[in-house]
């Protein structure tokens, strides 16, 4: 599933690419070009907004319209009507999108703090914007908190 998530949802967008799914997040874009996107890429709408839901159901686009402004409950909200438990987690960058890569350790060991270099090996890139992933407690506190939404 592909999703593009309105300027409304940014907190949701960045949550759903930790749960591994595909989330464009454009804040600066107008409504009619959200709608060419979605139909021409077939990414499932999410949304707060009713006349842009109408809208794209109109246009025969996949739309979800979420009622909670709280991230916690917006994923509580979609997981009622699709599948939020079979992605591949952490695959994502949180911040642009893209599928992370495995990281080359000796190349990446001088960008992370020293506690980080002396117990972790393996690291993840992104090749889009360049930021590094590795498996913390901030991994451990995100998995946490989607399995207390049941996700």
């Amino acid at each position: 599933m592909m999703f593009f998530a309105d300027r409304m949802l940014g907190k949701l967008a960045k949550k759903l690419r930790l749960l591994g799914f595909d989330t464009l997040y454009l804040s600066q874009i107008e409504e009619d070009e959200i709608l060419k996107l979605c139909f021409e890429t077939g990414r499932i709408l999410i949304t707060r907004n009713r006349e842009l839901h109408m809208k794209a159901l109109k246009q025969g686009i996949r739309s979800l319209l979420l009622k909670s402004d709280s991230w916690r409950q917006q994923l509580v909200e979609l997981s009622k009507v699709l599948d939020l438990k079979n992605a591949d987690r952490m695959t994502r960058c949180s911040l642009c999108n893209a599928e992370l890569i495995l990281a080359n350790p000796e190349k990446v060991k001088q960008k992370v703090p020293l506690y980080v270099q002396q117990i972790r090996n393996e690291f993840y890139e992104c090749p889009v914007c360049g930021r590094l992933y590795w498996e913390g407690t901030h991994v451990e506190h995100a998995l946490e908190e989607f399995r207390r939404l049941n996700l």
